[in-house]
């Protein structure tokens, strides 16, 4: 028997019983990875309709649960998928007769972040950003930079958190809402966390009668580390100031924001939205794996900091990911390209750490970026959510010390 088939039975016990299908207790980790990917996707294969709609109503039932409905026309620019409860199943918010939501689902998480960063650049002629920690996701700093960061200089003040920082520190952001009470909006990347665990901080922003703005990417710890679908996600939660002169300028943020995402053809079609991840189940399980995901990084951490020659260690306040700083400075792209193939040349004959851009999966991933904050390039190693560690702990180790 493997070892996943242990400390992931739970998991696969629910694979079993919700997909209909026997998974051999003598796959890899690699094989059960693909394994798992493809029942899941096989789920999405009947929702790939035609891109006009031809029947007389725009209003189709083609999901599992009625719990969704999906609109449209013409899917490119209207595509709609209808979760009124998307608030209250996922977040654990109730909205109330103070507070209305609005979801639009799209074809990634930055699709969500540029569609309201552009739409609060074409529709308020005087906003200003705040953000109380500056290492937001890098993508996030680039587009910014590029394109709002020129505008910004208003007195409607928006706050920008965003939970892949460092020191997320929900103290911290309680204290820039409570200073600023003239906020037109906050708006949190909800990305690094289960999001129940942001419940305070979403009820201390709605608490001050404020639009909260919740983005997320799904694909990152949502999916049961399968990377089903580039799926991400846009929450409105609306306070009821219909007689506020904001009130049409939010009216007119969360139309543009639709608008410009049917224009890039960034909306989420319905053969990529995979309903099941929003089920009681499904959540129950896969927050079981990302606590292990956590607590592993958490150890790996402690485990580093004893055992590396040099270099500084550092775990996020989210724990989804370890970085390892570089003693040496490396400023350009060449020495990058350099960290990158010493990389993927240790993981080539490893069976479960591999090279790859991003965090939460099955297998331990080791990637390379630039860090704004360090002012250098760090190493990501992102664990997997296996029971024991110690061997891959140690190859990492060695690898480190004895390239860097």
């Amino acid at each position: 028997m493997n070892d996943y088939n242990f400390y992931k039975k739970h998991e696969i016990l629910y694979l079993e019983k919700e997909f209909k299908n026997h998974i051999s207790d003598n796959m890899s980790l690699n094989e059960y990875i693909n394994f798992k990917r493809n029942i899941f996707i096989n789920k999405l294969i009947n929702r790939k309709i035609p891109i006009t709609n031809r029947n007389n109503t725009k209003i189709l039932n083609i999901f599992d649960s009625n719990k969704f409905l999906y609109e449209y026309s013409y899917n490119r620019y209207d595509s709609y998928i209808n979760y009124p409860d998307f608030c209250s199943d996922f977040y654990k918010v109730k909205t109330t007769k103070k507070y209305k939501s609005k979801v639009f689902f799209t074809n990634s998480g930055m699709s969500a972040i540029t569609s309201i960063l552009l739409s609060i650049n074409n529709i308020l002629n005087d906003f200003s950003f705040i953000f109380p920690d500056e290492d937001i996701y890098f993508e996030t700093y680039d587009f910014y930079n590029k394109y709002i960061r020129k505008n910004n200089n208003g007195k409607t003040k928006i706050i920008y958190i965003d939970t892949i920082s460092k020191k997320f520190d929900i103290k911290k952001y309680k204290m820039f809402i409570d200073k600023n009470n003239d906020l037109f909006a906050v708006i949190i990347d909800t990305t690094c966390f289960v999001p129940e665990e942001l419940n305070k901080l979403i009820k201390d922003v709605i608490g001050k009668n404020k639009l909260c703005i919740l983005i997320r990417s799904h694909t990152k710890l949502d999916m049961m580390g399968s990377e089903i679908s580039s799926l991400g996600s846009i929450l409105y939660l609306i306070p009821n100031i219909s007689k506020d002169p904001y009130f049409n300028n939010i009216k007119k943020m969360i139309s543009e924001s639709y608008y410009l995402l049917g224009k890039f053809g960034a909306l989420c079609l319905p053969d990529r939205f995979p309903e099941y991840i929003f089920y009681d189940k499904f959540k129950i399980i896969n927050t079981e794996r990302i606590k292990r995901i956590e607590k592993n990084n958490y150890l790996f951490y402690g485990y580093l900091k004893e055992n590396l020659n040099k270099g500084k260690v550092i775990l996020p306040e989210h724990k989804k990911f370890v970085l390892y700083a570089l003693d040496n400075k490396f400023v350009s792209d060449e020495q990058y390209k350099i960290i990158e193939e010493k990389i993927k040349e240790f993981v080539k004959n490893e069976e479960d750490i591999f090279y790859a851009c991003s965090f939460g999966f099955d297998y331990i991933a080791l990637d390379a970026y630039y860090d704004i904050n360090e002012k250098n390039y760090v190493i990501r190693i992102s664990m997997n959510d296996s029971l024991d560690i110690n061997s891959q702990s140690r190859e990492i180790k060695e690898f480190i010390n004895d390239n860097f």
